[in-house]
């Protein structure tokens, strides 16, 4: 297993080297170069807001974290969406995440109400906010997917791999399995452009959880059960990364970028490694947890995430009296963990989970020792694929960066929308001008020269 005083890394007969806590690429380190700030109030670009639309649910699955009770109204949503922006009201972007942790499909209604209201907010503060969450998918018939979608949602189904993988975890109260409900509903479904699949994997068979999910959805998006205290067998988990990876880099090779295009577009734990070794830039921590996320629960109580729920340790404020930036700043001293220092993975990975680590040690700054073997090894595998690519297939490798900048500027602030919204006040809401530009591109440019001429 690797560690912070390994030499040598050998990756399918190919050597790197350590050289003073660097991974040495060419001859040169491979980290990289554009060191990511520090976060701060001017700084954020994406706040996320993520609500606990239901506590219920209509599967038991085996590694569920829901934890407390209670519901949540829509005016419960709003105030939480006036104080986290009254924190942050110029971000580049917000996102409304109701995934929490029961189905949000139990309470359709309130989530399309709260898609409603989100368009209200982008044309107030003249940013997206994005509302979206990931279901169970067994409640996805015909007539909610076009509701979800003529809603402006982005929603993603839980999809733990192959029918017997899935049907382990994802099961009904009698212990039935849901997969076959589940493949049936999502191959039902048209329009799939922005349709992911999240994978919570327990298990080390990733390439076949990964070939099963892009088999039904453009997006897959992979990562491990938190930490539930059964150890995690890390050398099986790379080996099956191996695999993987060898798999998705055999295809780039050929000119076929379909697979690594699935991992890079969501989540996945691989291709966020892939992401930052592309583009070149670190993390400043591993997520913005109590500084730019915060979770609403049922108790009506402030979380940094919503697998923080309940925990005291997580909680940074509540409806009556708001976000507590004392709280919220000692989560910001989380991110610069001693235990990271030295590791030539830490600019890739910006350390451990704050509830793995809690849920192992009963406190937010500590490290699982076999989680970082699996992510020294996805760095390392990132390097690798980049390298092979790059010498094998130049151009394949040219279109794997102009992917990862595209999905980059998703995060970006328009400012051409924007300004024009500012200066089309009276005219046209944000709303309407990012309809135009997202599906009449020549009559948005059209509206443009004529607002722009007018004020000027």
């Amino acid at each position: 297993m690797l560690g912070k005083g390994t030499e040598k890394i050998e990756v399918f007969g190919r050597e790197y080297e350590i050289k003073d806590g660097r991974l040495m690429w060419n001859g040169t380190s491979a980290e990289p170069y554009s060191q990511a700030a520090p976060f701060f109030p001017g700084y954020v670009r994406n706040v996320t807001m993520c609500v606990h639309i239901s506590p219920d649910c209509n599967l038991a699955c085996k590694y569920c974290f829901k934890n407390v009770r209670g519901d949540l109204e829509f005016d419960d949503v709003r105030r939480f969406a006036d104080i986290v922006t009254a924190l942050y009201p110029r971000a580049d972007r917000y996102i409304m995440d109701l995934s929490g942790a029961g189905e949000p499909l139990l309470r359709k209604d309130l989530v399309l109400r709260i898609a409603d209201y989100c368009k209200t907010l982008s044309d107030k503060f003249m940013r997206e906010f994005l509302p979206t969450f990931v279901t169970n998918g067994t409640l996805l018939d015909g007539q909610t997917v076009k509701e979800l979608q003529d809603a402006g949602i982005i929603f993603g189904v839980s999809l733990d791999g192959t029918k017997d993988m899935h049907d382990r975890n994802r099961v009904f109260a009698n212990g039935k399995g849901s997969y076959d409900i589940v493949e049936r509903n999502v191959r039902n479904i048209e329009r799939k452009t922005f349709l992911g699949a999240a994978v919570t994997y327990s298990e080390p068979e990733l390439l076949d959880s990964f070939l099963n999910a892009f088999s039904l959805v453009p997006t897959v998006s992979m990562k491990p059960v938190r930490y539930d205290g059964d150890p995690i067998d890390a050398d099986a988990i790379c080996d099956s990364y191996d695999r993987l990876v060898s798999y998705v880099l055999d295809a780039a090779l050929r000119g076929d970028m379909g697979y690594v295009f699935s991992l890079i577009n969501g989540d996945d734990y691989f291709g966020k490694f892939l992401k930052r070794v592309v583009s070149a830039k670190s993390v400043y921590g591993r997520c913005d947890a109590g500084i730019a996320r915060f979770a609403l629960a049922g108790d009506k109580k402030i979380y940094c995430c919503p697998a923080g729920t309940g925990n005291p340790l997580c909680e940074v404020g509540d409806l009556e009296t708001g976000i507590c930036r004392g709280k919220s700043e000692n989560l910001w001293r989380t991110l610069l963990n001693p235990h990271c220092v030295g590791c030539f993975a830490r600019s890739a990975c910006g350390g451990e989970c704050k509830i793995v680590s809690y849920n192992k040690y009963g406190r937010l700054d500590g490290v699982d020792e076999n989680m970082c073997a699996i992510k020294r090894r996805l760095y390392v595998l990132s390097v690798y694929f980049c390298e092979r690519l790059h010498e094998e297939n130049p151009s394949a490798y040219m279109r794997l960066g102009d992917e990862v900048r595209k999905i980059d500027g998703y995060s970006a602030l328009d400012e051409d929308l924007a300004r024009a919204a500012e200066v089309a006040v009276g005219k046209y809401t944000f709303t309407e001008l990012k309809e135009l530009r997202n599906n009449k591109e020549q009559k948005f440019r059209k509206i443009l020269k004529v607002i722009f001429n007018e004020r000027y």
